[in-house]
């Protein structure tokens, strides 16, 4: 019997800066076993730059942005997210744009 063990982060890691993020994510590789397992962390947050232009959809990100920075949270793009993937161990990724929001598959 195979199981797989994921570890969901659903609109969390925007409240966080990079080192609280990179923490975090240490310690789901620790908890996770191998890809090969099953392992992954699937992430449900925004990815800056990675939906398709639409005037409505900007404009929610415009206002999601100054709520963001309100709470001092912080928005990133593909390029911020690799950088804390990396440093967390992580060796892999694939995202998949969903409007406003992106699904992240994090792989060890």
């Amino acid at each position: 019997m195979s199981l797989t063990c994921d570890v969901l982060f659903q609109w969390i890691l925007h409240d966080w800066g990079d080192n609280e993020c990179i923490k975090l994510l240490k310690n789901c590789k620790q908890a996770i076993p191998s890809r090969d397992a099953g392992g992954k962390v699937i992430i449900i947050d925004i990815v800056v730059g990675s939906s398709p232009s639409d005037i409505k959809l900007l404009e929610t990100q415009v206002l999601w942005d100054l709520y963001i920075m309100q709470i001092g949270g912080v928005e990133r793009d593909e390029q911020e997210w690799k950088k804390i993937f990396l440093a967390a161990g992580f060796k892999d990724y694939n995202i998949m744009p969903l409007g406003l929001r992106s699904i992240i598959e994090l792989y060890p």
